[in-house]
């Protein structure tokens, strides 16, 4: 490649991370706590909790016709602009919603706008997918995807914070207020999203622009469903999904009606902290991946977050600390669970030298993660509606409510996913896991001894410089 070419490069990968400064932004403004409010403020049930929950995994569904299209007709950047846009934009219709309905209109219209988002999102993911596996050389990927999602959790965190802050600025008499807030927040939301998505018409689309107009669904799929690596890779997909599709809207409202914390503490609990320990711990996985490669990276990381559900049955009015530690801990590992999937996938992709179509591989994926997501919603709610707000169950000292049930369902699903991980075969880059394991233990004592002795040398350096000052002063 030569120098030209190089600095081209380079220029897009920039451009790639800078976009997702904007999509953070809307992704930690549109959702989280705000969200949640949203949702109570109109009366949402737990179960159609459960179905906010679904959508997102729904949508995916999509993915399947869509990469068909892709493979047909090619065109990945412009089926992604369009798409990904119109997304974006869409959240300023939501903002926009306690002026455009009556309250009791307000809930169907935001499962039909969210609906439609979330199909325009995962037309767009497809040709996303495919579009970065060949323009991100295969070397630098994991290193890459973890700066760029570390840049991301950094813009997060800022925006956690002030959103949570602006949440609890009206008191709780005063709804309309905080109805304000939130379309004001969903409002900057749909314009940071839409400009994330403009920022990519200036990176270069590396992909043939013809197409196989005579391609049929089966001639697309058959390739990659024949592969046995990537049917256990599916099992894991789909597992691993349905154990944590109904942990997000669940985790929220546990910490909001049954922990009491504010809008802010929450916002700290679930967004502010978990990012400072990615952007501490992404960095770290994504070298990970590199020497070690995906499948060890995924089995380590797989085991550590087992016990990331269940740990928040023990986060409580009083205490609470023992039990959001395990929390941050299983946070951490999905750091390597998220970039060794990906880097997996992209594998499997046609830049990772695979025969099948590298939209099928992803889209694929999706769909049965899709199925997997749905379902996961579907049974959060269900168990929500079933039991109700007012279920409680005491175990060894400990009350259960409906949500520490959905959070111990979580952890046995999670340790099925692990035994999924034990399956997978990768042709390269594998390496054992007692040597990753070695390197981790070397890595963290490393870590702890800098951060133990790094103040006392500091403090001793100091010293010896005061004296030689002092000495030169006499």
């Amino acid at each position: 490649m030569d120098s030209d070419a190089k600095s081209d490069l380079r220029g897009a990968l920039r451009r790639v991370i800078v976009a997702w400064l904007f999509g953070s932004a809307w992704m930690y403004l549109a959702s989280g706590a705000s969200f949640t409010r949203y949702a109570k403020l109109i009366r949402v049930t737990p179960f159609g909790f459960g179905v906010l929950a679904m959508i997102p995994f729904a949508g995916a569904l999509v993915q399947l016709p869509a990469s068909l299209l892709l493979e047909r007709h090619g065109r990945r950047k412009t089926v992604f602009l369009w798409s990904l846009t119109l997304h974006r934009a869409l959240w300023l219709v939501i903002a926009a919603l306690p002026w455009l309905f009556p309250r009791a209109w307000q809930w169907p219209a935001l499962l039909t706008v969210m609906t439609v988002s979330t199909l325009l999102a995962n037309i767009s993911t497809p040709a996303w997918m495919a579009w970065m596996s060949e323009l991100i050389p295969g070397r630098v990927r994991g290193r890459y995807f973890s700066r760029r999602v570390q840049y991301g959790q950094a813009v997060g965190l800022v925006l956690s914070i002030l959103s949570g802050m602006a949440l609890d600025w009206p008191r709780p008499e005063q709804g309309d207020l905080l109805r304000n807030v939130i379309s004001a927040l969903f409002a900057v939301a749909g314009i940071c999203g839409t400009i994330d998505a403009l920022l990519f018409i200036r990176v270069p689309d590396t992909a043939r622009t013809g197409g196989r107009p005579s391609l049929s669904l089966w001639d697309l799929v058959r390739p990659s469903l024949a592969d046995g690596s990537f049917r256990r890779f599916l099992g894991y997909s789909f597992t691993i999904t349905f154990a944590t599709g109904f942990m997000g809207q669940f985790s929220w409202l546990y910490l909001l009606d049954v922990v009491g914390v504010s809008n802010v503490r929450a916002n700290v609990l679930l967004v502010s902290a978990p990012l400072l320990v990615g952007m501490a711990s992404y960095p770290f996985w994504g070298r990970f991946v590199d020497r070690f490669g995906s499948k060890t990276t995924l089995l380590i990381a797989g085991i550590l977050v087992i016990n990331g559900a269940s740990s928040w049955v023990f986060v409580t009015r009083g205490t609470w600390i023992p039990g959001y530690i395990c929390v941050l801990i299983a946070t951490a590992a999905w750091g390597g669970m998220d970039i060794g999937a990906f880097n997996l996938l992209l594998r499997m992709t046609g830049g990772g030298g695979r025969r099948g179509s590298d939209t099928a591989v992803i889209a694929i994926n999706s769909v049965v993660a899709a199925v997997a997501g749905t379902l996961s919603g579907l049974f959060g709610g269900s168990v929500a509606q079933a039991l109700g707000d007012d279920w409680r169950l005491t175990v060894w000292g400990w009350t259960l409510t409906y949500h520490g049930v959905l959070f111990l369902c979580s952890t046995v699903l999670r340790a099925a996913a692990v035994a999924w991980i034990v399956t997978l075969k990768e042709t390269r880059g594998a390496v054992a896991p007692r040597y990753a394991l070695r390197y981790m233990a070397t890595s963290v004592y490393s870590n702890l001894l800098q951060a133990t002795f790094f103040p006392a040398r500091a403090m001793l350096s100091l010293a010896r410089v005061t004296w030689k000052v002092s000495l030169r002063r006499r």
